[in-house]
């Protein structure tokens, strides 16, 4: 039960991460930007503090404003 919990949660959390990854480099190729940081993009705290969150709290879900 337990696992499946989190797992159900960690999907969100990254489906949550590679949006905001998609969305800064899409922001980067819309403005013409020659090179393109795959570090920039990737905001590892996103998954990092979800869990952490989590586990700290017991909020296994979404908040009343739609966020993971």
């Amino acid at each position: 039960m337990s696992g499946s919990l989190l797992a159900s949660y960690f999907r969100q959390i990254f489906r949550n991460f590679t949006d905001v990854m998609s969305k800064i480099l899409k922001k980067d190729i819309d403005n013409g930007h020659d090179k393109i940081l795959l570090q920039k993009a990737i905001k590892h705290d996103i998954i990092t503090n979800g869990l952490k969150t989590a586990l700290a709290t017991g909020n296994w879900g979404k908040d009343k404003d739609g966020n993971v």
